[in-house]
Formats: structure tokens, C-alpha cells, sequence
């Protein structure tokens, strides 16, 4: 629910209780609900300061607004008076009675007020007990607002609305910093900073935009910003901040590690950092940073950290992480310890664990003596190395500014640059600067000039130029070929083939070829640069489905071992798209779930793995869901100037458009991706089918004599006689529909593309039964329904049952009265411990059920859940 949703409906509500943490913007909601709701508001705020406080000032805001009548002359008035004036309390005691009556009488005498309460955790004890027994018997209207329901609930009862603020999203954050006039393409990083808490987003874009101008990649969150984390930070408690800056020191934090080091209350204190949304517990028993920034703030602030890691050096399990810390808790040169990190670094690397290699070897190099200058090269080579493999932007930067501290040679300031390109994700374009830098450090080393050439090549191609990338790719062969870097030269022509490919050249297979004969390791060079990914890729586009998912299983261990996070991203995605291809619809759903979790842990840009989810929901989970992935995978495309991947999302929001019979959208997005191929030149339509697409929206869409130039001059392919076909029953040419369907129904089984097969066979079916020929329409459809059936394609499946006039199965219909309730609840986007809250389950309890519900729907997620239920029934929530 939208923020202001959540404003409408805390006015409509006659109790609420909004909740969230610090920073949600709990404050934020009262005022604008003060400015909505007609009549009298008055406002209260958690005072800690004794007993009926809140009480008093609930009184004296009814009085100022002119809406409680004096109470009657005696003991009663004089309780009403001595509260509103604040005054000392009798001997004894307020009499908790007189105080209830007194109250009772004010509130009973102010039936239209609004009664918002803030804070109401601080709220004293007393002035609950008062307060909810007195709301209890009155009609008043109440919205109270605290971190985590408890007197909120208490004075509003059971039966209120509860409201959670939700956070913001990488969307929400794109937006901010547009505001600020800064870049979107920051909004991945920036979300990560701040969690999605909306204060910490605004200072940080504040803080931001306040800044010198300077590149356009994201600096370090200015000061500024982590001054608003420690404020959020310092609502905890000084032993638990104690505790959470170790929390912040130490790689995947556990109540045992701390422990052992020597904070005796860490379980308590990170139950309570949990409470106030600061961290968040994982299911591994390890807890996270709910921003980034608080983590930031607390080392910033914690002073001189070397005892902390000292303590924590003796604490973690994980040896590697122990010279870490040993690593981090003295200064000065030591070798013997250098050496030691360069051990620890390369079982790390083992494991695919890049960033701490690259930060391990950077540390080693900066404990190497003096004398051994050729030992910190290679440390600081291999730091390079290891951020552009990890994604790390940051650790890129501190191994650039140790190269310069170092005065090191060319190599190691060309590996530096060039790991900042390799962590800059898809948005090259802003890092034009850094790429000249490292040509004029390569200077006339042929094998540095030549990696330097690669990326530019990969620059071009991104920027939707593969002309321009051709020629760099062209350049960076012939170097790496007079350095005799074997490595080099076999990536090099890997790029230019890709490039070939593109535009068409005949020659991209004999290039391939070559690079394929160079023999060189997947390891050496990575999966991404490497013939053999390539030969999986132009297998795909081939339609030699089963070759390319052979080949991408093989190169998934060394995309897993090498730790390179766009490489096991990329052989993901490219199993899912194989498999959404094949028909192995669940198959594909996993591949690309997982392709968008390694994206999301690494912050590697989104778009790609959001266009390959959104092609996986098309084919096997929801079209809505993938309409949505589509659009996000198109806005990030279009923030990074990522010509390559904006395509491929505007074909999968105009399939997903097409698919749910919005077909003017569809024809809106696909138009789009025919003018971006156009003004890049890509002359291959193998490459990304996209003109059948469009020709079948332009003929739902009405406009045939269209199609029909779409797809004149196409190379044969089951697609093209679907489409043609399509525009043939158009014209009323019916026959020669049937024909041309049952042709291309017969290709995509031959190729091995079922889903594909089943839509051809829908289009069929159609045709007959424009024909009038019911029972062959009939063994169409049933025919498309078993396909679909086998490959799960899910949506595809719905739409031939309603061509079947197959009755929908409601799908609460097999549940208990509580397993629906909670369906519901969970489809609307509760978590688990929101829905034990709400339902008065355990967290337990609630887990199993929801085991028991998915089996039940043969659903494997909250969206396909959320799908299974359907909009009205997920709405109830």
C-alpha cells in the first residue's frame, strides 16, 4: 500500500494503529491525518515523565479546542484542573478513579474529536491503564502510532486497523534523488544505505545534494547522512550501541560471536536493536544491518576499533576472518602477518569469496615493509582483481587510493582503474573519465592496452554503439596478440564476435572458433569474457536449446568457484531463459529467483536479472508480477543508459502486455525496441526476436497491413509462420491460417519449445473455431492444455482452460477457514510474524500452515500465492 493509501485509511478508520520503525515515518502520518480529518484533532505524545502525563495533556488539548466543558464543581473538577495545570500531586497519589472519571466526563463530552496519539510506547503505564479503559467506553476516534504494536493496540482494541509503513523501495529511492537533481542510476546503492527508511533516504539525498559536484558515480554517504543514523541510533541504550559497533566490525554477526568476545548481553541487546528496526534477524542466526548507514555511523563514531577487533580475532569461527581482524587490530608493517593474509586471501578465493580476498590483500599490502615492493605489487594487483570480480565499486576505490599512496607502478594503477570499470555495473557511460585515465597509464604496453580496449569495447556495446565496440574489440585482439597474453587475445575475440554477431558478419563463427582454439581456462579469464559462454549464448539465439543448456551446466562450478557475482548472474539467467524455452517452467522460475538473489546480495544493477524474471513469469508464474518486472527492468535500463538490456525489457513488458490482451501496450513497447534496433544497427534478428512479437500485437491491435511489412523479408522460423498466420485470419484467409498454424506448431515441437508450441496451438485453435469447427478448435486447445500442463507454464495453462470452458477453481476452496485467513493475510504482504501477530498464532505455527498452503496450491512464493488467490481475494487483506 502506497503512503498516502495508508493516510486514507487511517482517516476512514474510526481506531488505527500505525506502526513502524524509527525514521518510517510515524510522525509524518499524524500530520498529514491532523490535516485531513474534519473536526477537532487533538494530539498526545509519549511522555516518560510519571504517571499520567498523557492524561493531562489529553485534557488540557480537549479544553484548548474549546471541547470539554468544565467538570462539575468538586473533588472531580479539581482532579480535571490540577491535571491540566500540571500540578503536583496530592500526597498520596492521584486517585487513578477521579483521574478515570475525570477523563470519562471530558471524552464523553467531545464525541467528534480525533484523538492521535505519538509514541505511544513511551507512554507510563499508568496513563495506559487510564487511557484504554476510558477509550474502551466511549465512542472517541483514536489513531496511536509506536515501532511495534503494544499500547497502540491497548488503547485502540482489538478490533482496530493496523497499519504498517511500509518502506521505501529502489523505486521510491530513484525518485528522491531525482528531486535532488541527482543521478537514479544511484538508487541501487543508495537503497542499500539507507534500508528504505524514508528519513535516512532524504538525508542521505539531502546530504548528497549538498555536496561538491564531482563524478557521477556515488560517493561515500556524507556526513550528514550518518549524523541522521546516529540519531536514530541514539533512541538505543549506550551498552547495546556497544554492542552493535562490534556487530558493525564483524562479517556476519551472531549473538555467540559477540558473546565470545566479550559482550556478555549481546543476545539482549540485538533483540533489542531488532525492535527498534535497526537489525534484522536471518534464519542462519546471523543478523543484518536493516541500512547500511547505521552500521556506518557506529564505526564512525566508535573512535579508536583496534581493541574490538583484537576481541573479535579470538571469537570467529572462520580462520579467515580471524586474520582479518588480527589484520585490523594493529598498525605497522609486519610480514610475517602480510604473508599470513595472502594465505587467507586465497581460501577465500577458493570459496568465491572475492570481496574479503580483495579486502584481505589489500590489508596484506598494507602491512608489507618497505623492502618488498614487488610483494605489495602483486597484493595490490590481486585486490584489483578480486573488487572487479566481487562487483565491489567500494573496494575498487580504496585499492585505487592505496595505489596512488603507494606511488606503485603502471600495472598496478591500470588494474585499479580498471576495477572500478569492472564494479561500475551497466551504467558505463559515467565512467568515461576513469577509462581515458587508464589508457594513459597502459601507455604503450601492448597487453595493458589491450585490457583497457576490452572495456571500451564493453562501453560501446552498452551505450548502443557495437560499431564503435567492434573496432575496440578489433584493437584489443591485435594488442593482446603482441603481448602474447593468450588470455587476452581470447576474450578480445570473444568481444569482437559478439560484436559480428550483432551486426550481422558472417565472420562472428570464425572468430568464435579462434578464440574457442586458444584453449584458454574458464578460470583465467572468467565466464562472462570467455568463447565458451559466448558458444552457449549463439547456441541460444541458434534455437539449439539442448547444446546451450549443456554447455551453461558445465560453466555454472566455475561461475560458483570464482566467486564473480555477474558471471554466476549471467549463467542463471541463462539457464532460465533456456529453460523458459524448453517448457521447464518451475525449472526457469528457480533459475531466475536465484539470478536476482545473487543480484540483489553482490548490488549488481538490476535490470537484467529483473528482465529475465519478468520472462520467467511470463512463461510459468503471473503476468501481472511480470509486467511489473518488465517495467522496473526498463526503468533501470533507461537510468544506467544500458542500451543493451532497455531492449530486452520493453520485449518482455510488450510479451507480457500481448500475453494479457493489452495489445496497444504491447505494440507501444515493442515499436520501441524495433527503434532502438534500428538507431544501433543491429542487423541480426536471431539475436532478440522481437519482430514476430510485434507483428501479432499490431494484428490484435487491428493495424495488419503493418505486421505484414514487419515480417516480410524474415528468415523461416515457427514464429514468423505463427505471426503471418495471424495475419492471414485477419484478412479472412482462414485456410491458409490453419495451414501456416499447424506448421508452426510442428517447427517449435520439432525444436524442442513446448510453451511456444502451445500458444501456436491456441492461435489454431481459434482459427477452427472461426471456421466453425468446434471439435477441432476443441482438440486444439486440449492439445495446447497438456502442453502447458507438462511445462507449468501457468498462466498459459488458465488462459486454455477458459478457452475450454474449464470452470475456475476457487483457490481458498481447499483450505481450512485458518489457512485462508492466513493466505490472505501473507498474499497481501504480511510477513510471517506480522501474520502470527494478527491471527494470535506463533511464528511457528504460522511457518507450518504456510508449508501446508503451498503444498495445497502447488505454489513455491508469496507472489505465486498472491496469484493463485486472485486480486479480490487478496484485496480482503
Amino acid at each position: 500500500m502506497t503512503r498516502a493509501g495508508l493516510v486514507d485509511r487511517a482517516a476512514a478508520a474510526a481506531r488505527a494503529v500505525v506502526w513502524g520503525p524509527w525514521g518510517y515515518g510515524r510522525s509524518w502520518l499524524l500530520d498529514a491525518l491532523a490535516e485531513r480529518v474534519p473536526g477537532p484533532v487533538v494530539r498526545i505524545s509519549g511522555q516518560p515523565d510519571g504517571p499520567y502525563g498523557a492524561v493531562a495533556e489529553l485534557l488540557a488539548g480537549l479544553a484548548a479546542a474549546g471541547l470539554a466543558p468544565p467538570a462539575p464543581t468538586g473533588p472531580l473538577r479539581a482532579v480535571t484542573d490540577a491535571l491540566v495545570r500540571r500540578a503536583a500531586p496530592p500526597a498520596g497519589g492521584w486517585d487513578p478513579v477521579a483521574v478515570r472519571l475525570a477523563l470519562a466526563a471530558a471524552l464523553k463530552a467531545a464525541p467528534g474529536a480525533r484523538i492521535l496519539v505519538d509514541d505511544a510506547q513511551r507512554l507510563h503505564d499508568a496513563d495506559v491503564g487510564i487511557l484504554a479503559g476510558v477509550l474502551s467506553s466511549v465512542p472517541a476516534r483514536v489513531t496511536a502510532t509506536e515501532p511495534r504494536p503494544g499500547n497502540a493496540l491497548r488503547l485502540c482494541g482489538p478490533r482496530a486497523a493496523r497499519l504498517l509503513l511500509p518502506p521505501l523501495t529502489v523505486d521510491d529511492v530513484a525518485a528522491l534523488l531525482e528531486t535532488h537533481g541527482l543521478p537514479a542510476a544511484w538508487a541501487t546503492r543508495a537503497h542499500r544505505a539507507c534500508g528504505g527508511n524514508p528519513r535516512l533516504a532524504v538525508a542521505l539525498a539531502e546530504s548528497l545534494a549538498a555536496g561538491a559536484p564531482g563524478p557521477a558515480r556515488m560517493p561515500a554517504p556524507p556526513s550528514h547522512a550518518l549524523d541522521a543514523a546516529a540519531d536514530g541510533l541514539a533512541r538505543l541504550a549506550a551498552d547495546v550501541r556497544a554492542t552493535l559497533t562490534a556487530a558493525a566490525l564483524v562479517r556476519r554477526p551472531t549473538a555467540a560471536v559477540l558473546h565470545r568476545a566479550g559482550y556478555w548481553d549481546a543476545a539482549v541487546h540485538l533483540e533489542a536493536a531488532a525492535r527498534a528496526g535497526v537489525v534484522a534477524a536471518e534464519d542462519d542466526g546471523t543478523v543484518r544491518f536493516t541500512a547500511g548507514l547505521f552500521a556506518a555511523a557506529l564505526v564512525r563514531d566508535a573512535g579508536d576499533t583496534r581493541p574490538v577487533h583484537a576481541a573479535l580475532a579470538g571469537a570467529v569461527e572462520d580462520p579467515v576472518q580471524a586474520v582479518r581482524h588480527r589484520l585490523l587490530a594493529r598498525d605497522g608493517f609486519d610480514a610475517a602477518l602480510a604473508a599470513e593474509a595472502d594465505r587467507a586471501a586465497a581460501v577465500a578465493r577458493s570459496r568465491g569469496r572475492r570481496e574479503p580476498a580483495g579486502e584481505l590483500a589489500l590489508l596484506a599490502a598494507r602491512r608489507t615493509p618497505p623492502g618488498e615492493d614487488g610483494a605489495r605489487r602483486a597484493r595490490l594487483r590481486a585486490a584489483a582483481a578480486d573488487a572487479a570480480a566481487g562487483g565491489s565499486a567500494e573496494l575498487a576505490r580504496r585499492v585505487g587510493a592505496a595505489v596512488e599512496a603507494a606511488s606503485a607502478g603502471r600495472a598496478e594503477r591500470v588494474a585499479a582503474l580498471l576495477a572500478a570499470v569492472d564494479a561500475g555495473g551497466q551504467a558505463l557511460h559515467e565512467l568515461d573519465d576513469v577509462l581515458a585515465a587508464a589508457t594513459a597509464a597502459a601507455g604503450d604496453d601492448p597487453v595493458l592496452a589491450a585490457a583497457v580496449q576490452l572495456r571500451t569495447a564493453v562501453r560501446h556495446n552498452l551505450g548502443g554503439d557495437p560499431g564503435r565496440a567492434r573496432t575496440a574489440a578489433a584493437r584489443s585482439v591485435d594488442l593482446a596478440r603482441r603481448g602474447g597474453d593468450r588470455a587476452g587475445e581470447a576474450t578480445a575475440l570473444t568481444m569482437l564476435a559478439r560484436m559480428e554477431r550483432i551486426t550481422g558478419d558472417p565472420a562472428a563463427a570464425r572468430t568464435l572458433a579462434a578464440a574457442l582454439a586458444l584453449d584458454v581456462p574458464v578460470e583465467a579469464i572468467g565466464v562472462q569474457r570467455c568463447p565458451q559462454y559466448l558458444a552457449a549464448r549463439h547456441a541460444v539465439f541458434d534455437d539449439r536449446l539442448d547444446e546451450a543448456r549443456d554447455r551453461l551446466l558445465a560453466l555454472l562450478p566455475a561461475a560458483e568457484r570464482r566467486g564473480d557475482a555477474e558471471d554466476l548472474e549471467e549463467v542463471l539467467r541463462s539457464l532460465a531463459e533456456v529453460d523458459v524455452r524448453r517448457g521447464a517452467c518451475a525449472r526457469a522460475l528457480d533459475w531466475s529467483d536465484r539470478a536476482v538473489g545473487v543480484c540483489a546480495a553482490a548490488g549488481l544493477s538490476p535490470g537484467p536479472a529483473w528482465y529475465t524474471a519478468a520472462v520467467a513469469q511470463t512463461a510459468g508464474g503471473d503476468l501481472d508480477r511480470a509486467a511489473d518486472l518488465a517495467r522496473r527492468a526498463v526503468r533501470s535500463s533507461r537510468r544506467e543508459h544500458d542500451l543493451v538490456f532497455l531492449p530486452r525489457g520493453l520485449l518482455a513488458l510488450g510479451s507480457a502486455h500481448l500475453m494479457a490482451g493489452r495489445a496497444a501496450d504491447a505494440v507501444t513497447a515493442l515499436r520501441e525496441v524495433a527503434e532502438l534496433e534500428t538507431r544501433q544497427r543491429v542487423a541480426d534478428p536471431r539475436v532478440l526476436r522481437w519482430r514476430p512479437e510485434l507483428a501479432e500485437a499490431l494484428t490484435a491491435a487491428g493495424a495488419t497491413a503493418e505486421a505484414e511489412s514487419v515480417l516480410a523479408a524474415l528468415d523461416p522460423h515457427p514464429a514468423v509462420e505463427r505471426a503471418a498466420a495471424l495475419c492471414a485470419a485477419a484478412r479472412g484467409r482462414h485456410d491458409e491460417a490453419a495451414v501456416r498454424l499447424r506448421a508452426g506448431a510442428a517447427g517449435f515441437t520439432a525444436l524442442g519449445m513446448p510453451v511456444e508450441a502451445g500458444r501456436t496451438l491456441l492461435a489454431a485453435g481459434r482459427v477452427e473455431r472461426a471456421r466453425r469447427r468446434r471439435a477441432a478448435a476443441r482438440a486444439h486447445f486440449e492439445h495446447a492444455a497438456d502442453l502447458f500442463d507438462t511445462a507449468r507454464a501457468r498462466p498459459w495453462s488458465r488462459l486454455a482452460g477458459a478457452l475450454l470452458d474449464r470452470p475456475a477453481a476457487s483457490a481458498g476452496a481447499a483450505l481450512t477457514e485458518t489457512e485462508r485467513r492466513l493466505a490472505v493475510l501473507v498474499a497481501a504482504g504480511a510477513t510471517n510474524q506480522e501474520a502470527a501477530q494478527r491471527l494470535f498464532l506463533s511464528v511457528k505455527t504460522v511457518e507450518g500452515t504456510l508449508s501446508r498452503i503451498y503444498r495445497k496450491l502447488d505454489v513455491r512464493s508469496r507472489t505465486e500465492l498472491a496469484g493463485a488467490l486472485g486480486r479480490d481475494e487478496a484485496a480482503r487483506a
